[in-house]
């Protein structure tokens, strides 16, 4: 699958069904991708999918993956609100502390694996060229 948009995720499932569009960053945290997610959007891409899309709390599951356009354009003020705000968020939520055991990550890893699915899915056109 080609695309004019890349993800950033510390999830494995989603480095291993998306390998050549997915920056894979190994134990990093939400708050390290949403970090990485900005620094994109500073440097002119557009977050595609809403970096706190689902259910889940961004303290309670350790896996994120953030869907951003490879087109470097102006500053997206509205994808730069969205990360800020969901940094403020996490902010809010300070970390569990919880070791999970592996069925549960496993569990989170397909969650989030999921939520990018849909998110790529429904992506326009222009973005599966």
């Amino acid at each position: 699958m080609m695309g004019n948009f890349h993800i950033v995720s510390n999830n494995p499932m989603v480095a291993e069904k998306y390998p050549d569009l997915t920056e894979f960053e190994e134990n990093s945290t939400v708050k390290d991708i949403f970090s990485e997610g900005r620094n994109s959007v500073h440097l002119g891409a557009n977050l595609i999918n809403h970096p706190l899309a689902g259910s889940i709390k961004p303290n309670q599951s350790p896996y994120k993956s953030l869907v951003l356009s490879d087109n470097k354009g102006e500053l997206d003020m509205f994808s730069l609100k969205l990360i800020e705000g969901a940094l403020q968020v996490l902010k809010k939520f300070p970390p569990r502390g919880i070791k999970y055991d592996e069925q549960t990550l496993e569990d989170f890893q397909v969650i989030d694996l999921d939520l990018l699915d849909s998110a790529i899915d429904s992506l326009p056109y222009e973005y599966h060229e």
